[in-house]
């Protein structure tokens, strides 16, 4: 092979190709007649042009790291390679055309060598499997990088990952998850996808991610228990335009911010699945980057798994990027640069075309083909179940009651306290005799994207309600209810928080629980639809029981454009269950949210002794303000003894494939908040949101705020507890929260050093990274930092005691900041190295160790002219405290200068430094 520094930087055929020259400019692509040869110089010129923008080291892939070499985690060398040999002997039996059908999301069986059918694509796993009924939800990344607990995230994968192979054990639905691990960090709250990511902070994010991939993955050294995915790589941090645009990036922004939670979860967590992104960087699309999937995936960071593509990545090498001339080039672009597996078809329906046309050779087939067949062989599909440890997971840890009770755990931990002036909460039970629910988002239990479908799944009306002894009222009957359905159909979260029947097809059907139909003249059913000509027949008792009503849904034009469809009752009373059968077309006719009998009944009257809980949504998430909802809620809210509002920002704002443009809350909800604590100043707000809002009037006015970011099936109850004393909230939040757009840099910018994030914001935000309150207080003091200076190969050591002050047992997020000594070039503030959650009873106090080894990447930053990294000797500071902006304690370590060159520029410590808790 070429190497890469003799590589040509000019275009040499026919595809039209975006290379960057040596200072970033775009080079003009050339056309003229397409042969073998010149697609292989073109090919490569990828590569080239990334060593001439600084991406590649100068000592790639060559020398032994100077830093300690880690003992590999996960699989050991020894099946991996026993697999890699048994899947190399199988795919030689292959002809091309099999080795081909091996390498889309959907590989065919091929029958004469014993090999099934298999789904790479088994589905989600970003906080619980989706696509299967039931299935635990637990809070989404975000939410559980506010916990700042990596023990909390390896249970709450590992609990995932059982339920992934119970579900497989049960019924073969396939091994392989295109998650949970997205790494595009929350660089900016315009992106649609922040909700997926662990938070701002590669140190803090590594950390949670590389617990992610174990807790799927599995702890047994010769078997996968699931394949997890690392993605989307790489800077992929936006959505609205993420097939088409290419991300500039500068050398020191890409390897010490992009690349650093990538390579955690490679070397930390030997994540045997890598997803390539949809966007170009620097001009060359990810999916054809051999410098990415190649040189440093697989030769610096040594990672063993396969590549898949994002979806439908490789056919956008062609279209809308125009890196390729044609499908058959993009297919072969991909395979050549290391991408093994098509999410999609492209690869198995082009790559015997490119092979036709000398494109590629079937030796760089076969070696796809083999790491798709080896990640199998690991899975232990070629074996027998009784040699796997996996196969005996029963069925029933499926939403169990143990899973529940940790996805209860997990939300209580995510929940953040971000305002208690005066110690407004925890709230007195016993002092309530009426409280108000207000907000479109108090009645739903807002799960967030990429969401199973649990048995239960609590609001925080439902659990404000429940945690009082109160009884609940909706003037509808939610999907949720449904008790039993036929076919695909299963329970999935509608953009705007509630809940829907999905994946309904012609002749299925769905039983929903008795209701009183006595006086009712109408059924009514909110649906969405995308073709015109189904219907729903409504039958009572059983399935083909009395017809009451027939609805037609229209064409919505879209799976979340609801409209409410009705048809009138007649001459039925009495209490009747509710049968469903839907008729339509082929495939997926239509979704259904609620139903609901007219006229509505009011709700039952209040219970002795009992304080009246009363929800009125006031508003919706981004609608226009309706004034009969409006003042409905107001009323409710004048002559409450407290006001909870539960608003925030969801699926209609921002999501995949969909940035927003404004960072404050959406619709009339601002309107509704002010206009309630104008009638009622005893107002909490709850922020259920799939994001981080700009919420400065509130911060300004109200007495307090807790934040619940997408809490998962339990966050009712969690935040009941929270609002009632029961848990005191120990969260940090795990970004940045600005108060305007205007603090925000150009949503394209990808230069982390001219603004972004804690590292480098240099304003006041509303709420900065780290910070989170309590209901007690705490104490740091007996800072003890290594007196002796830091070396190659050494290691410091930092102590400090936390001690409980206040009255109440609580959880304290102790963090580590270091500020690197001053050099030529722009560094971080201070950057996070390391962190430990405590909990202390009154009065407990404990020490907390961290161990700073010379490698910790704080010390050390990218010098754009060696192509390394470097450091700069001296004084380096030390902090300590419970947020980035709240440093509590501070020392001085002294960094001696490298006694010889690192052979491998980027081996530096990337994940949070060891902690213990004494």
């Amino acid at each position: 092979m070429v190497e890469a520094a003799t590589m040509p930087l000019i275009n040499q055929s026919s595809l039209i190709v975006a290379v960057m020259g040596p200072m970033g400019t775009k080079m003009k692509s050339q056309q003229t007649e397409f042969n073998r040869r010149e697609f292989l110089s073109t090919f490569t010129a990828a590569t080239a042009g990334a060593l001439a923008f600084g991406l590649i080291p100068n000592a790639l892939a060559i020398g032994i790291p100077f830093f300690e070499k880690r003992q590999r985690p996960g699989i050991s060398d020894a099946a991996y390679h026993r697999a890699w040999e048994r899947a190399e002997a199988l795919v030689k039996q292959m002809t091309l055309e099999e080795k081909i059908s091996q390498l889309g999301s959907s590989s065919r069986a091929i029958e004469r060598l014993n090999v099934p059918a298999y789904n790479y694509y088994s589905g989600e796993a970003l906080h619980g499997i989706t696509n299967e009924v039931p299935a635990t939800s637990f809070p989404v990344p975000l939410a559980l990088a506010a916990a700042w607990n990596p023990d909390l995230v390896l249970k709450v994968y590992t609990a995932v990952s059982d339920e992934a192979r119970a579900y497989d054990n049960h019924r073969k639905i396939g091994l392989s998850y295109y998650s949970p691990c997205t790494l595009n960090l929350h660089r900016d709250p315009r992106w649609g996808r922040c909700e997926e990511a662990p938070g701002e902070d590669p140190c803090l994010a590594s950390a949670l991610a590389v617990q992610m991939i174990r807790g799927m993955q599995g702890d047994n050294p010769d078997y996968l228990k699931t394949t997890a995915s690392s993605k989307h790589f790489i800077c992929n941090n936006t959505d609205s335009d993420r097939t088409s645009i290419s991300a500039t990036v500068d050398q020191r922004s890409f390897w010490e911010y992009y690349t650093r939670a990538y390579r955690a979860t490679i070397l930390e967590g030997d994540s045997f699945c890598v997803m390539s992104a949809y966007n170009s960087i620097n001009g060359v699309p990810c999916s054809a980057s051999h410098f990415l999937l190649t040189d440093l995936l697989r030769r610096q960071w040594g990672f063993r798994g396969y590549v898949t593509s994002d979806c439908d990545a490789i056919n956008n090498i062609y279209n809308p990027h125009h890196y390729a001339a044609t499908p058959a080039v993009a297919a072969a672009m991909a395979v050549q640069a290391g991408c093994d597996l098509n999410c999609g078809a492209t690869l198995q329906g082009n790559l015997q075309q490119a092979v036709n046309d000398e494109l590629i050779g079937e030796h760089e087939i076969t070696l796809a083909a083999t790491r798709m067949m080896a990640a199998r062989y690991l899975l232990g599909l070629f074996d027998s179940p009784s040699r796997i440890p996996y196969t005996q997971i029963p069925f029933e840890v499926a939403d169990s009651p143990a899973h529940r009770e940790l996805a209860l755990e997990a939300a209580r931990q995510s929940l953040v306290l971000l305002k208690n002036d005066h110690q407004f909460l925890p709230l007195d039970k016993s002092s309530l005799k009426k409280v108000a629910i207000i907000g479109p988002l108090g009645g739903t239990c807002h799960l967030g994207g990429y969401s199973g479908s649990p048995k239960v799944r609590i609001s925080p009306y439902q659990g404000i309600a429940a945690s009082l002894g109160a009884t609940t009222y909706l003037p509808y009957i939610p999907a949720s209810d449904m008790v039993a359905a036929n076919g695909d159909i299963h329970l999935q979260s509608s953009w705007e928080g509630e809940s829907n029947l999905g994946s309904i097809s012609n002749n299925n059907w769905a039983q929903f629980p008795e209701a009183d139909f006595s006086g009712k003249v109408e059924f009514q059913a909110s649906v969405a639809s995308r073709a015109s000509g189904g219907s729903i027949e409504v039958h009572l008792d059983q399935l083909d029981g009395r017809l009451a009503c027939t609805l037609t849904v229209p064409d919505t034009k879209g799976w979340e454009k609801w409209v409410n469809v009705s048809a009138p009752l007649t001459g039925i009373s009495g209490e009747h269950s509710i049968f469903l059968k839907f008729l339509g077309g082929k495939g997926n006719i239509m979704k259904v949210k609620r139903l609901q009998l007219n006229p509505v009944s009011g709700p039952p009257p209040p219970q002795p002794g009992v304080p009246q809980v009363v929800f009125k949504p006031g508003c919706t998430v981004t609608g226009k303000k309706d004034d009969a909802m409006f003042q409905d809620a107001v009323d409710a809210a004048k002559d409450a003894d407290v006001v909870i509002m539960v608003c925030g920002v969801n699926e209609d704002v921002n999501r995949e494939g969909h940035d927003r443009e404004t960072i404050g809350l959406t619709g009339a909800q601002p309107d509704l908040i002010q206009a309630v604590y104008a009638v009622n100043p005893k107002t909490v707000l709850v922020l259920s949101s799939n994001n981080s809002v700009a919420v400065n009037w509130e911060q300004e006015n109200l007495p307090a705020i807790l934040c619940a970011v997408c809490a998962g099936q339990a966050q009712g109850t969690a935040i009941a507890e929270a609002i009632f004393g029961e848990y005191n909230p120990g969260g940090k939040l795990p970004c940045t929260w600005y108060r305007s757009v205007d603090d925000l840099l150009d949503f394209q910018d990808y230069d982390i050093k001219k603004g972004r994030t804690y590292m480098y914001f240099e304003k006041e935000p509303l709420y900065p990274f780290g910070y989170g309150l309590s209901y007690t207080t705490f104490r740091f003091d007996g800072l003890q930092v290594s007196k002796e200076p830091l070396g190659m190969g050494g290691t410091a050591k930092v102590s400090l005691k936390v001690s409980n002050t206040g009255q109440r047992e609580g959880a304290e997020v102790v963090q580590l900041y270091v500020t690197a000594p001053r050099a030529q070039v722009k560094r971080p503030i201070k950057q996070l190295t390391g962190f430990q959650r405590v909990n202390l009873k009154p009065g407990e106090e404990k020490t907390v160790v961290f161990e700073l080894p010379y490698s910790q990447q704080a010390f050390w930053y990218w010098d754009t002219q060696s192509g390394s990294f470097v450091l700069e000797p001296g004084t380096a500071e030390i902090q300590l405290g419970n947020s980035s902006a709240n440093i509590l304690l501070k020392g001085e370590l002294t960094l001696q200068a490298p006694d010889q060159p690192l052979s491998k520029p980027d081996m530096v410590d990337t994940i949070a430094v060891k902690s213990k808790v004494m």
